[in-house]
């Protein structure tokens, strides 16, 4: 009996790390979003958004040069706000910058500078996420762009 509740234990916990270390690719080939940490109270239902956001600069395919960039994107249907609640509305939000699939900036703006390393091939991709920090459902991502930097 011990040895099979110690198989079925093993078993249970290979099933699940191969679970949680699964990645899924999102919309236009977008990788998956790391997962949030789930809000005090639970995620619960997640309301949808209008808003769509487009990453304006760097484009897909672009060499810049230097060691920094002013990342550019743009959103339609709603507004980036500064306040952060957890009463939600559909149409406010802020953005969430993706570079090599690490979240590196939580902006209340349409544009923001981030440092890079010449030689050095990227992945970036944006999110307008509710005014918890937390995604809509679905969630509102921009299709991965690659880039490379070159020396200024």
């Amino acid at each position: 009996m011990r040895r099979l509740l110690l198989v079925l234990l093993t078993s249970l916990l290979v099933v699940l790390t191969a679970c949680s270390s699964a990645t899924a690719d999102g919309p236009s080939g977008t990788p998956a979003p790391t997962p949030y940490p789930t809000p005090v109270g639970g995620l619960g239902h997640r309301p949808s958004t209008p808003v769509k956001i487009t990453l304006l600069f760097p484009t897909s395919g672009e060499v810049v040069h230097g060691t920094a960039l002013v990342v550019r994107v743009s959103i339609t249907g709603g507004t980036v706000t500064t306040v952060t609640t957890s009463d939600i509305t559909p149409t406010k939000g802020h953005v969430h910058l993706y570079l090599n699939n690490q979240l590196i900036y939580m902006s209340y703006t349409l544009s923001q500078p981030i440092t890079v390393k010449p030689g050095l091939p990227y992945s970036m991709y944006a999110e307008f996420v509710a005014q918890d920090h937390f995604p809509f459902s679905p969630r509102d991502v921009t299709p991965t762009i690659f880039f490379t930097v070159a020396p200024a």
